[in-house]
């Protein structure tokens, strides 16, 4: 039988330790437990004991990671996140393990969902995902329907030890005041009406993403009153945006929409653009760099070099101490020197009218000492110019 690899991540608290022995008791799974230790409270020793303790008398093989809290600057949370996931994924690479396993309750699932609502936060997913993906290690959840009582009525059925973390039993955090004002109040049917809520959410936000993801991968453009008027447009700000967006800074980009001739929002994978009176999304370009010691036939899918064709404005006359020449992308700040002096690269692309889109994977050539000598469309530079050119670059 098959058995699954995988790392839980154990706090020691009753979650986890609930979720390290549900997963131990099951035949489908091989276990390596990661525990990390940040030494901020007098109890953190007695938590990796109990973990470690446990992996001794059930044969798991036990890691820590200890953390100086003296060695951190800014947001000890926000550091300990990235620490923390990152040697996770350390873990996996190097026992070959599919996923970590974390203890995210039903609790964790309300207490964020009202988080959200006070932030009034535009997110992608509302609550916690059962799964992602986080600091390139795949994040599995199986005990989001389970509260925070249940788990601990678990172990204290079985037996199993834990720790309590004093730090949340006070409110210093905001999770905390949630908790204890909140979530801690809660009839089982308030809850059952909350995750109820929640799903119904999460339901309405898949629809509308996947309309807009469609609509982007389309090549959206359209005019700005019908862009605004889209029952997905805030969800194509907040996926080109790459983070969960407040109403009032969806709102702000809309009034940027609507009054500026120009905009520009660029994510990780997505740009909008205004330009031109229209609105358009979609996918951000790759950039491209290619690197020649001699003119020849050569295409790629943004341009083609050859020695000799029709089209105009597209050549040089380039020398031997020229090369070697890199054909890449157009970037912010290139510019080209002319007879009448030098001129933004940017400013042709306006003065032609030529789209942001197009402009992203403009062929630029440059000689070996990062001059911009040649810009297919628009010419060359004052001492490449020639009536017999020799290289031809055209843009496809």
């Amino acid at each position: 039988m098959h058995l699954k690899r995988i790392l839980v991540a154990c706090s020691g608290g009753p979650d986890s330790m609930a979720l390290l022995d549900k997963l131990n008791n099951k035949n489908s799974y091989y276990l390596e437990v990661g525990h990390v230790n940040y030494h901020k409270r007098e109890t953190a020793s007695r938590d990796e004991k109990i973990v470690k303790d446990y992996c001794k008398n059930n044969n798991l093989s036990f890691h820590v990671l200890n953390i100086n809290p003296m060695d951190v600057k800014g947001n000890f949370q926000a550091y300990a996140r990235v620490v923390r996931y990152e040697w996770f994924n350390k873990l996996c690479t190097k026992y070959n393990l599919e996923a970590v396993y974390v203890a995210h309750q039903q609790d964790d699932v309300i207490e964020t969902y009202l988080m959200q609502k006070k932030k009034g936060l535009d997110v992608d997913y509302y609550g916690i995902r059962k799964t992602n993906c986080l600091y390139g290690v795949k994040v599995v959840r199986p005990l989001l329907n389970c509260s925070k009582n249940s788990l601990q009525e678990y172990c204290d059925k079985k037996g199993i030890k834990y720790g309590i973390d004093e730090s949340n039993l006070t409110d210093n955090y905001e999770r905390n005041k949630i908790r204890h004002s909140i979530v801690d109040k809660l009839n089982k049917n308030e809850r059952k009406e909350l995750i109820q809520e929640i799903n119904e959410l999460n339901k309405t936000k898949e629809e509308i993403n996947k309309q807009a993801i469609n609509l982007i991968k389309n090549g959206l453009k359209t005019n700005t009153d019908k862009f605004l008027s889209l029952l997905c447009f805030e969800e194509i700000i907040r996926i080109v945006a790459s983070k969960p967006m407040s109403k009032s800074e969806i709102k702000e980009i809309s009034r940027q929409l609507t009054y500026n001739k120009n905009y520009k929002l660029i994510g990780k994978k997505y740009v909008l653009v205004k330009e031109y009176n229209k609105v358009s999304v979609f996918v951000l370009p790759k950039q491209y760099s290619y690197d020649f010691d001699e003119v020849s036939s050569y295409k790629t899918p943004y341009f083609k070099m050859c020695k000799k064709s029709n089209v105009k404005m597209s050549c040089a006359f380039v020398k031997n101490e020229d090369f070697p020449l890199t054909i890449r992308c157009f970037r912010d700040g290139d510019f080209i020197r002319m007879r009448y002096g030098s001129k933004k690269i940017n400013r042709f692309f306006i003065d032609k009218k030529i789209e942001y889109k197009d402009r992203l994977i403009w062929p630029i050539v440059v000689n070996r000492n990062n001059e911009v000598i040649l810009v297919p469309g628009i010419g060359c530079d004052k001492g490449h110019y020639s009536e017999k050119p020799n290289l031809y670059v055209i843009k496809l």
